[in-house]
């Protein structure tokens, strides 16, 4: 007995914590950490916009059986807000990922994750351009604190790193990646009334694997992957780095607002120095946990000022709506 109220308590505690927005944020930049890793790992064993276009036929084909009532229900929405759904799914699944990963060919993840730095400070420009959302101080002292955090991981403490960094062509690439991302996450603040966010993540996938056809038809269908390395990758970042982790992404956004979820992609940084401790037997630096203090306490700062900005709970959310209304 005392087993089973235990196992149920466990149960209850992993759903609560699912619930959680920024508990999503905080597993989706977790996944995403990986997809760096993997995609710099396979800049020589597959096209980048071969992988980008495996990458969202994977998710696709794992959402859908999710998601394929819910979607036919909501279709009239889909359909009602095509232009949205489409611009989602090139500004957020197909335009940045491909972008990055053609990146990676010619670019270390140390100045891709540099350069990824710079989304959430977008977003914030963003919102306050088009959204007039001003942010406050403590807010701006967030947003600081955690890139500082996330450059001091990065360069490993070491400012001369920083300053003897050398641009490569693959940087270029990153841009279009930042901007990408950065308008994915404000559209997301736009998400029409009786779209849920799940349908919403399979439209938006399609919509970028139809975006992606074009040119994935003028290069050649690309062959399907035989090697096992490149075939277990494919199942991260098409599994865990795409379908899950948008998933949980899109949910946090549409919550907490795009500002403060675009701030919890500094934990990159911090999850990396984390898998280099436990899985390759590295010794924590003190600049990791510099680092990785300044991010938390920047997480921290950036939330809002006070409960007169509550955060929408599950609770609170009705059962036909994951966003707010345009």
């Amino acid at each position: 007995m005392h087993t089973a109220i235990t196992s149920d308590s466990r149960l209850s505690s992993a759903r609560d914590l699912l619930a959680s927005p920024t508990a999503g944020l905080a597993l989706a930049t977790l996944l995403w950490s990986g997809n760096f890793i993997v995609g710099r790992a396979l800049r020589y064993a597959i096209d980048p916009l071969d992988l980008n276009f495996w990458r969202w036929l994977i998710a696709v084909t794992v959402l859908l059986p999710f998601t394929a009532r819910a979607l036919v229900q909501q279709w009239p929405v889909v359909r009602q807000h095509g232009v949205f759904v489409a611009a989602l799914g090139l500004s957020g699944l197909a335009v940045p990922h491909a972008c990055i990963y053609t990146a990676l060919q010619t670019t270390t993840a140390l100045n891709a994750l540099l350069l990824l730095n710079l989304a959430p400070l977008l977003v914030a420009l963003g919102a306050y351009l088009f959204f007039d959302q001003r942010l406050h101080r403590g807010q701006w002292m967030g947003l600081g604190l955690a890139m500082a955090g996330a450059v001091t991981l990065i360069v490993s403490g070491r400012i001369e790193t920083l300053l003897t960094l050398e641009l490569r062509p693959g940087d270029l690439w990153m841009l279009p990646a930042i901007v990408g991302a950065a308008a994915h996450m404000l559209l997301l603040r736009k998400t029409p009334a009786r779209l849920t966010q799940a349908p919403l993540l399979a439209a938006s996938a399609l919509a970028a694997l139809v975006w992606m056809l074009p040119l994935v038809l003028m290069k050649g269908i690309p062959p399907v992957p035989r090697d096992p390395v490149v075939i277990a990758s494919l199942g991260y970042v098409g599994v865990l780095a795409s379908a899950l982790a948008f998933w949980l992404w899109n949910r946090g956004v549409a919550r907490i607002g795009p500002v403060r979820s675009a701030a919890y992609m500094f934990l990159m940084p911090v999850y990396a120095a984390l898998l280099s401790s436990n899985f390759l037997d590295e010794a924590v630096q003190r600049h990791q946990v510099a680092g990785g203090a300044l991010v938390l306490a920047g997480l921290w700062l950036a939330r809002p000022r006070s409960a007169s900005t509550p955060v929408p709970t599950v609770a609170s959310l009705r059962p036909d709506t994951c966003g707010p209304r345009a």
